[in-house]
């Protein structure tokens, strides 16, 4: 909440006031809290806006990450210039999505995104320790809600247009994790694949879904 309040007068207002009238094209901020992405039409003003936001930041004794803050190019000419010019295309992680060039069906530009490979790695790590962790101290009936509650919160913040491979990775990790230990319980290793997946048919969990769709009305 401070970060929102304080970035509103010290960023949202000096970009709308200050910044943008003076662009000599596109120019617009997407911040959430203290995690923001200024997206410019041409590289001179990045390079102008890139210097005065460390001017601004300095003056109200704010720092730029270091490691986080960069210039780059993106667009519907990205792939193409990547190309010519040897080298990968640029992408960026912005709120646990990495956002990259791609195109529609038809051809024509799109940005596209997937869960970034950081957020993937974390989540299924506190996952798999969840699970090993809540295992011994209760029966399944005490955390299945938990575990379905998890699940769809997962779908519902990272279930988004072009992003299912990433969601269905996860629930697939899941599901292998949970055999893993449902199987350890019993130590008699009677909790084989079909087993399992009769046991999940009594007690289903979520499954993998688009649940915000950017490209259809």
């Amino acid at each position: 909440m401070l970060a929102n309040v304080f970035l509103h007068y010290v960023l949202d207002l000096w970009f709308e006031k200050v910044v943008k009238p003076y662009a000599h094209g596109y120019c617009e901020l997407i911040r959430y809290a203290d995690d923001f992405v200024c997206v410019v039409q041409y590289e001179n003003d990045a390079r102008r806006i890139e210097k005065a936001l460390y001017g601004r930041f300095n003056r109200f004794k704010l720092e730029l990450h270091p490691e986080k803050t960069r210039k780059f190019s993106f667009g519907r000419f990205e792939r193409t210039n990547a190309q010519s010019q040897k080298r990968k295309a640029n992408t960026f992680d912005f709120l646990g999505f990495t956002h990259y060039c791609g195109k529609t069906r038809k051809g024509f530009f799109q940005v596209r995104r997937k869960t970034s490979k950081n957020k993937f790695v974390k989540k299924c790590k506190a996952m798999t320790v969840w699970l090993k962790k809540i295992r011994n101290q209760m029966k399944p009936k005490g955390w299945w809600d938990t575990l379905k509650a998890k699940l769809r919160g997962h779908f519902q913040y990272y279930g988004v247009s072009g992003n299912y491979d990433s969601i269905e990775a996860f629930y697939n990790h899941t599901m292998r994790v949970l055999h893993k230990w449902l199987n350890r319980r019993s130590q008699k290793s009677s909790m084989n694949w079909e087993n399992f997946n009769k046991y999940m048919g009594s007690y289903p969990v979520p499954k993998p879904k688009i649940v915000q769709n950017f490209y259809t009305w």
